[in-house]
């Protein structure tokens, strides 16, 4: 009985709109800040999504400010919040980040790490793991 129901969730999962629609609208209004605060080249965005690694300081620093926004990544710290990134996604999305992320929970900033270059490594690694659900979204 427990398998069926795992298996219910998991094809559910699979079926799932990713992103939500509600998902993007609450994005929006951080994208269009984060874009406006680092002034992100709009390209970098459209070719990391596409599996391009981009290596470049303002692209890192806007994937930091998106974390940063949603309180996510402790400035501090330099840890990234799992739970609290889990807690923001609407229910039907959170099997696929679940999945997405177990094999990025290692990415975590020290004190004094440059928070730009963990947020892009954890973006890379979410990217890796699943490219047909990774999304960055842009203005």
């Amino acid at each position: 009985m427990e398998r069926l129901a795992l298996l219910l969730a998991v094809l559910a999962a699979v079926r799932a709109e990713f992103p939500t629609k509600e998902f993007v609208e609450m994005l929006k209004p951080v994208i269009l800040k984060c874009e406006e605060k680092t002034g992100v080249n709009k390209d970098f965005v459209d070719q990391f999504n596409k599996g391009t690694m981009v290596d470049d300081p303002t692209f890192k620093c806007y994937l930091k400010c998106m974390f940063l926004e949603f309180e996510v990544l402790d400035p501090t710290s330099g840890h990234f919040r799992y739970e609290k990134m889990l807690g923001i996604l609407p229910q039907e999305m959170k099997p696929i980040a679940m999945e997405m992320g177990k094999n990025c929970i290692h990415f975590k900033g020290e004190e004094g790490s440059d928070l730009c270059e963990v947020s892009y490594q954890l973006h890379q690694c979410w990217q890796k793991a699943s490219p047909q659900h990774y999304f960055l979204l842009r203005r």
